[in-house]
């Protein structure tokens, strides 16, 4: 079973998120088979990408912000009206000239499709749970902003039929491979989620709910027991046998008089690490334009999940998307992120229903593991919403525990607003969020302030399909280093 997992995670390996530098409606000049490349550079004053440059861009960004990048892409999408089998893929590739030269693989999938199912693997530029995809802050718990974790998954992408027409249901189950990360090697990624939907697709009014669950598990940590009593592993492993995986899929801590072989840790709390988000919210036709309203609600260990303790916690949204071609105003997102209960305290809608209290005051610490050191990330980059900004990108005396990844600051309260309009053919899009940063459940700090902002201009050229793209970012606050950066970018599509 183990060469087996090698030679996949080999093949996965070459597939590796397309628009990763935006690329501006892009789907109107897309054919059966598609190819487009781009050519720009990015500037900045510390040597450093702001963060609405570098936010939500599927990792596929350079680490120095004096670089000089090109990127090809090739897609093939068949006609789906046709036949109940076709295939699709996807390579895009990126290399990166500068300080830091590199070769990023953003995305590279395989998809055969059946009819409403598909089977697929690679690695994918993707956004899960219920919000608007195109222009938001970031989904709570898979945002966009790294690199996609190479996987296998089954699916059905798109809201089917369930018994009537105004029922329907999506969802996928996925299995992935984190491999060699900072501080534990060949762990890997479970993944599964199920939304559905009241309404059919001509519904003026729809409503929407659903849950999507990750799960790191398995592999071999990179560190040593901390001391004598350090239960986090046993024999130099985490647990990866069938049963581990029965508890990493149905984690409701299921007993078992033969305990040899699981440390103590795991057996106390959850095997794996637990991650999640349920969301629920609904839209509606309005004529001219259409509007959006979601809530994620964040859950870790399943203890958040079962007792709603932290329901206060969560992403906030409300979209708003104009439904007529040839208008100025294109959409707007607003949203409100807070991630300060983690448990710590009952928010008042449990108290209201008077839901069992069961794991009142103990604490969740998002995106942080006591196994999994590097916590909710991938290649040092933040899997889920990019506001709960890792270590090393903010200043070092905001550092309370320097050697973890999300300890020094997970708890924020951030307002964030999105706007694309088009002014003549230029089409503009601008990124602006504020945050307040008060660190970590354990390592406190005094709260900081932190502005971020982003302004994109695509331009068109002569030939339709081709574009000049200019972006520029502004970072101030105390959180981390003020920075002003400009991206600058020739596109062009077939």
């Amino acid at each position: 079973m183990r060469g087996l997992q090698c030679l996949l995670l080999f093949i996965l390996s070459l597939v590796k998120g397309t628009e990763a530098y935006g690329q501006p409606d892009s789907s109107k000049v897309r054919n059966k088979f598609h190819y487009g490349f781009e050519i720009g550079s990015f500037f900045s004053l510390n040597n450093k990408i702001p963060f609405w440059q570098k936010a939500n861009q599927f990792g596929a960004v350079p680490q120095s912000g004096n670089s000089l990048y090109f990127r090809q892409m090739i897609e093939s999408k068949t006609d789906t009206s046709v036949g109940f089998f076709h295939a699709d893929y996807c390579l895009d590739l990126a290399t990166v000239v500068g300080e830091k030269p590199m070769i990023i693989i953003p995305e590279a999938f395989l998809k055969l499709n059946f009819g409403p199912f598909v089977i697929s693997g690679g690695r994918f530029k993707e956004v899960l749970g219920l919000v608007d995809s195109t222009l938001s802050s970031g989904s709570i718990t898979w945002s966009g902003n790294s690199l996609g974790i190479p996987q296998v998954r089954i699916a059905i992408p798109e809201y089917t039929k369930l018994f009537v027409p105004w029922l329907g249901f999506k969802g996928h189950y996925s299995h992935g491979w984190f491999g060699d990360q900072v501080s534990v090697k060949d762990y890997y990624l479970h993944q599964k989620a199920l939304y559905g939907r009241i309404g059919s697709d001509k519904s003026r009014l729809r409503v929407y709910g659903g849950l999507l669950h990750h799960v790191q598990w398995g592999g071999e940590p990179k560190y040593g027991p901390s001391g004598p009593g350090d239960d986090r592993f046993t024999d130099g492993a985490f647990a990866e046998d069938w049963f581990t995986y029965g508890q990493v899929v149905f984690p409701f801590r299921a007993l078992r008089e033969d305990t040899t072989g699981y440390g103590d840790f795991e057996l106390m709390n959850r095997f794996g690490n637990h991650i999640g988000q349920i969301d629920i919210g609904g839209d509606i036709n309005l004529g001219s334009m259409n509007l959006l309203v979601y809530k994620q609600n964040i859950f870790e260990t399943g203890q958040t999940f079962s007792s709603l303790t932290n329901m206060d916690d969560g992403l906030y949204g409300v979209a708003i998307k104009s439904r007529r071609e040839g208008t100025v105003f294109k959409r707007l997102v607003l949203e409100y992120l807070r991630t300060t209960n983690q448990g710590s305290y009952r928010s008042g809608l449990p108290r209201l229903l008077g839901l069992p209290d069961r794991y009142f005051g103990t604490e969740t610490y998002y995106f942080n593991h006591m196994q999994y050191i590097d916590g909710w990330a991938y290649e040092s980059e933040t899997i889920g919403t990019p506001l709960l900004v890792p270590q090393e990108e903010i200043r070092p005396e905001k550092q309370s525990y320097p050697d973890a990844v999300f300890y020094n600051n997970n708890r924020i309260i951030a307002a964030y607003a999105g706007l694309n309009v088009r002014l003549n053919s230029i089409d503009l899009t601008s990124r602006v969020s504020y945050s307040r940063n008060y660190g970590a459940l354990f390592t406190p700090i005094p709260p900081v302030d932190q502005m971020s902002m982003a302004v994109q201009a695509a331009i068109p050229l002569k030939n339709k399909n081709a574009f000049l793209k200019v972006n520029i970012g502004i970072d101030q606050g105390d959180l981390i280093n003020d920075n002003y950066g400009a991206q600058i970018a020739y596109q062009r599509f077939w």
